[in-house]
């Protein structure tokens, strides 16, 4: 494309091209069709704000669970469902921006450091539990903004669903470790929370109990002898038997792949009609192939199809 007489910069070289943005559909078209103008497309906030309220709510239930000082299965139970939650919504967020593959990695990636950052401070149970939360639901927030791209009411209805879902799972985990520190109360909208769950139908076995080091179990004197070379050989029992398996799997995988079935017979065969005046079809499954492939039936005649299946189908 030549320079414009009034252009003073740097010139292109010959094997650059200027490729100009289509405007959008709502600006009126480009009167002069030699000048190219670049438009700048229009970043929706709608999926910045899901994530901003989702953050937010990470941040509110880490630092509710954490006034409670919870531990064991509450802490572990309270992080997997809030990182979840962040997972799902974060993810979903992402989802209505960029393709399948970076809004998952986004949504793991969301949920996974709100699990293990929220888990971590009460022991490594809570935060694998944390982490793991957080993965699924990070997981399965993109697939539904994906498949809700094209329907733009569903998509925005379907995010404050997820948001909600995201505030019960935070809910539920805050009063998780409420009821387990004896502090849960029973009125308010954590006490609907507890009774949503059925806090008064039976008591909570989430309760933490004071713990105390068990008593030592006292130490065998008498120590089994065995052979050195006894556990060395059972141990590889376990590689040698999966590696057989792995091979004899793959060497079935390519004898499947590497033996190719009969070529098709493509001809055209006419059916042939009976003393009745009906169409005899008589067609073979030697799979994966139909044995005649094509086969020609004259209009306004009856016929009878008859199928013999040759061999096992797969």
């Amino acid at each position: 494309m030549p320079a414009p007489a009034s252009w003073n910069g740097p010139r292109l070289p010959h094997h650059y091209v200027l490729v100009a943005c289509r405007p959008r559909p709502s600006s009126p078209p480009p009167t002069d069709a030699s000048s190219a103008s670049i438009v700048v497309p229009r970043v929706d906030p709608f999926p910045a704000v899901i994530a901003a309220l989702s953050g937010a709510l990470a941040i509110y239930t880490t630092r509710r669970v954490s006034a409670y000082g919870p531990t064991g299965m509450a802490a572990a139970m309270a992080a997997m469902m809030a990182a979840m939650g962040t997972g799902l919504a974060g993810g979903y967020a992402a989802g209505m921006v960029w393709d399948l593959g970076w809004a998952t990695l986004a949504g793991v990636a969301a949920g996974l450091v709100h699990g293990l950052v929220m888990g971590r401070r009460y022991g490594p149970m809570a935060a694998l539990d944390g982490a793991g939360g957080g993965a699924m639901g990070g997981m399965m927030g993109p697939m539904l903004a994906v498949m809700l791209v094209a329907l733009p009411l569903s998509l925005i209805w379907t995010a404050g669903l997820l948001l909600l879902l995201q505030w019960g799972f935070s809910l539920g985990a805050i009063y998780l470790v409420a009821a387990a520190s004896g502090r849960a109360p029973s009125y308010g909208l954590l006490g609907a929370v507890g009774w949503l769950l059925g806090a008064h139908l039976a008591p909570s076995t989430m309760a933490d109990e004071p713990c105390e080091p068990h008593a030592r179990l006292p130490q065998k004197t008498a120590v089994k002898v065995a052979p050195a070379a006894a556990g060395p050989r059972r141990s590889l029992i376990a590689p040698v038997a999966l590696t057989g398996v792995a091979l004899s799997a793959a060497y079935v995988a390519r004898s499947t792949l590497t033996v190719s079935p009969e070529p098709q017979d493509t001809r055209l065969v006419v059916a042939p009609v009976g003393p009745d005046g009906v169409q005899d079809v008589h067609i073979t499954l030697k799979a994966p192939y139909y044995s005649p492939a094509v086969i020609q039936v004259s209009r306004g005649t009856a016929a009878r199809v008859t199928l013999t299946a040759v061999g096992e189908p797969g």
